[in-house]
């Protein structure tokens, strides 16, 4: 969900944080450890 609302809905991590209720530090962290699972996904697959 908060890929979708980065990248389709081109909405800030400020703003998303005001959508789901936390903060935006927390959204920080969350794109950043998925982003990581992505990445690390991506590179077995190779």
């Amino acid at each position: 969900m908060i890929l979708s609302l980065r990248f389709v809905s081109n909405m800030t991590q400020s703003e998303i944080g005001e959508e789901l209720n936390i903060s935006q530090m927390h959204v920080s962290r969350l794109l950043s450890r998925t982003l990581t699972k992505l990445r690390k996904g991506l590179t077995l697959e190779e």
